[in-house]
């Protein structure tokens, strides 16, 4: 978090302030803080038995928007992975016209992006994809969906829109859960859990 923080440093825009897409620090600053805020960053992680635990964060200006993504999970002795929950602040600027429909679409993406990060692996033989439909893909089951808390700041700044711009920070923050749990880095997708075994 601190890194991430004194990265972002003071308040400013980054790029053209008149193009459509300048990048606030600030902003994202403020969304850090606030994944931060919710998940209780730097808390003493519940004791699981046979598990070691972390939290991880990450952020990402997506889309126009400003997201940052808190995960606390757990690796077992076997290297399996099990997500408690996620945490996630965004900034897409001063109006949410439908609440509802914003957060089921940040709930939406960070369970996709946890099943691409965790499966959904394709391979090739022969110079053919191998997975030829869904029950070939281990797609996330309902038991492994974690929890998911959002939280969104509406400063006064143009309306962005949202698509799924919590998804390119939910690998990155997995990761960082493991690596606070294991000591190992993960550095490509779908993770290879073998690594994590204890």
């Amino acid at each position: 978090l601190q890194f991430r923080r004194d990265f972002l440093g003071p308040a400013r825009i980054v790029g053209d302030p008149a193009s459509r897409g300048p990048y606030n620090t600030g902003r994202m600053r403020a969304v850090l803080d606030k994944a931060a805020a919710m998940a209780g960053w730097g808390r003493k992680l519940p004791a699981r038995a046979g598990q070691r635990s972390g939290l991880g964060i990450a952020f990402h200006f997506s889309h126009l928007g400003y997201f940052a993504n808190v995960i606390e999970a757990s690796v077992a002795a076997d290297g399996s992975i099990t997500v408690h929950k996620v945490w996630v602040a965004g900034d897409i600027g001063r109006q949410i016209v439908n609440p509802a429909g914003a957060i089921n679409q940040v709930q939406g993406s960070v369970l996709d992006a946890l099943g691409a990060a965790q499966g959904q692996e394709i391979t090739f033989a022969d110079g053919a994809i191998e997975q030829r439909n869904f029950g070939d893909v281990p797609l996330l089951r309902m038991d492994a969906a974690p929890p998911i808390e959002v939280a969104f700041l509406t400063p006064d700044y143009p309306v962005t829109g949202l698509g799924e711009p919590a998804y390119p920070a939910v690998a990155p923050a997995l990761a960082n859960a493991i690596f606070a749990a294991t000591g190992v880095r993960l550095r490509n997708l779908p993770f290879d859990t073998s690594l994590l075994n204890a």
